[in-house]
């Protein structure tokens, strides 16, 4: 116990003295949180993570952004709402008129087909570039076309013929701009973006918010690497100096990063701290109660949390930390007001192989769909939650969480009912479980301890013998990639606020499908939903196809739905817990 404390106390001074030294030079900002990770990156066209997110939507502005509490899309960069065909396939999007860059230049249309280009195009486009092909008219198209023709630059120049490789490269740089032309997103003029769908999407103006819909500043292009004077790489590639997004960087006569959010990044040191400043050009910037942000990295939530208590960190995004559940319990008595459960709109659940006949070499049962259901039946999933892992997250029967988005109710899901599991296994063959392989679970170490809460009930109440793999980050990835496995962990989180969001992961075909899963009336469900005369006869077309995975064909067993603990010091106001864990900070106030 001495000992604990005392490493307790060495770790606090440590903190504080590592504060201190962070902040000896300049004044302490106005609001400074933790992030558990440095930034991955800040290019919009490829960021997906979560606290990536975070900074970069603080110091840009899409066309919509979302509301502080609620995540619904509201006014952005774009008067809204924007004007909309009566088919819904239109969107003409007209430009705030004090819309400006942290330079103080005006927002433009380019600007934004600019951003929106660079999303799409092969070398810098991300994992989010599926987003533009899925719903602009277009742009599918118009990436195919570029793949193949840097597919053809590849195999010339493989082939040993660089002057052909070399006409090819000219002719199709030629073509680049009317090729591009016939996607449609158009500036009409400066103000105004007009935006071409390949069919109806509700929920576009969610999606219009994501970092990968951002503008780019024109300045980025002094940055691009060219060949024989055209903007490509010799392979056919849009390839940028990665560099552009520090605010200091001078190469070629860059200015360094300009955005158009509320605020702008001063300052990154990698590993460190990142810190913001209120933009001086963004409108009513004057009111903006925290002029500046500070962003500390911890790669230690338990540094955090003390340096937190101890007054240094005013905020606290993340709270993963072993005692979480402990944390949970004083939020849910009241007895830490400062630490807040956040639903998010986010799903644990495990994946069961559907379509791999043996897995390493032994038999899969799970291409069976009464023995996947058997086993979702089998499986107390209460008990999990409330007391396995116990941190006041929500227990899942649907995939689609319940109560987070408008005008959607996923149905009721599977019961835990080990009769009619066992009865079940029988038909398919397995009575009392006998005829079954020793059952494969795959999981990561911050999995062990629920995967071994669910191999124990399996054993118990449906007779089978269960193996757990625990196995690195990486090496789990790509064991789930080449399914080799039973049953491998899994999570989803919501990337926009619309069923769609998790329902198409498990399309045919789909990249995230790591089950295998493959059923025409699904996807023939999820077709009839892109064309419902109305929202009511879409959501209830959806249901039925969410239906047919968490009740009857069971690829996934949906076990919990995400609840993250933050903390919020008690002086800090206008920074709301919400599903989306988005913070802006232009409203937050600080109290002390």
């Amino acid at each position: 116990m001495i000992h604990k404390l005392v490493l307790t106390c060495v770790t606090l001074f440590l903190v504080v003295l590592f504060i201190n030294s962070m902040t000896f030079q300049e004044p302490r900002a106005d609001l400074t949180y933790v992030n558990p990770s440095d930034i991955h990156t800040l290019d919009p066209a490829r960021i997906s993570w979560v606290q990536d997110f975070r900074v970069a939507l603080n110091i840009w502005e899409g066309l919509t952004t979302w509301h502080p509490r609620s995540t619904e899309p509201i006014e952005g960069a774009a008067l809204f709402p924007p004007e909309i065909s009566p088919d819904a396939r239109t969107y003409r999007f007209t430009l705030r008129d004090d819309a400006r860059w942290s330079s103080g230049e005006p927002v433009t249309a380019q600007d934004f087909v600019r951003g929106w280009r660079r999303a799409m195009e092969p070398g810098s486009a991300g994992d989010y570039a599926f987003l533009f092909n899925d719903h602009i008219v277009g742009a599918a198209e118009y990436v195919r076309w570029r793949h193949d023709a840097i597919g053809r630059l590849t195999s010339l120049d493989r082939g040993g013929r660089p002057a052909e490789a070399e006409a090819f490269f000219d002719e199709h740089a030629v073509e680049l701009e009317a090729r591009f032309a016939q996607v449609g997103a158009r500036a009409v003029n400066e103000r105004t973006l007009e935006v071409t769908l390949s069919g109806p999407c509700p929920y576009f103006l969610d999606l219009v918010a994501l970092p990968v819909f951002l503008p780019c500043h024109p300045s980025i292009e002094l940055l691009r690497e060219r060949h024989r004077g055209r903007p490509l790489t010799p392979a056919g590639l849009v390839v940028y100096d990665p560099q552009w997004t520090k605010p200091d960087y001078r190469r070629l006569g860059y200015p360094g990063l300009i955005t158009n959010g509320p605020y702008q990044l001063r300052d990154w040191k990698f590993k460190r701290r990142a810190r913001l400043a209120a933009n001086p050009h963004y409108r009513r910037a004057d009111t903006f109660a925290c002029r500046t942000v500070e962003m500390l990295v911890y790669d230690n939530l338990n540094a955090a949390l003390m340096a937190y208590e101890a007054g240094y960190v005013d905020f606290l995004p993340e709270l993963s930390v072993p005692y979480d559940h402990e944390l949970a319990r004083l939020s849910a008595t009241g007895l830490r007001r400062d630490i807040h459960q956040c639903p998010v709109l986010a799903t644990y659940f495990l994946n069961f192989n559907c379509v791999s006949e043996t897995v390493n070499g032994r038999p899969n049962p799970f291409v069976d769909p009464r023995v996947r259901r058997a086993f979702s039946l089998g499986l107390d999933r209460e008990t999990l939650v409330k007391r396995v892992r116990a941190r006041g997250d929500r227990v899942a029967r649907s995939f689609v969480p319940p109560e987070t988005i408008s005008g959607y109710a996923p149905p009721a899901g599977l019961l835990c009912d080990p009769g009619e599991a066992r009865r079940l296994l029988s038909e398919a063959g397995f009575p009392g479980g006998r005829g079954l392989p020793n059952i494969i679970v795959l999981s990561t170490q911050s999995d062990e301890r629920m995967c071994q809460a669910v191999a124990r009930m399996w054993e118990n109440e449906l007779g089978v013998k269960v193996e757990l793999q625990t196995k690195e980050t990486k090496t789990f990835a790509e064991d789930k990639a080449r399914r080799r496995f039973f049953v491998a962990r899994g999570n989803w989180y919501a990337d926009y606020n619309d069923p769609t969001t998790f329902l198409d992961c498990l399309a045919t075909g789909n990249g995230n499908n790591d089950s295998g899963y493959s059923n025409p009336e699904y996807d023939d469900l999820l077709r009839r939903a892109e064309e419902a005369a109305d929202a009511a006869s879409r959501a209830a077309v959806l249901a039925r196809a969410e239906a047919l995975i968490v009740e009857r064909d069971c690829p996934i067993l949906p076990i919990l739905h995400y609840t993250e603990p933050i903390a919020i010091q008690p002086y800090v106001t206008g920074l709301s817990p919400n599903a989306r864990l988005w913070f802006p900070f232009r409203y937050a106030r600080i109290e002390r």
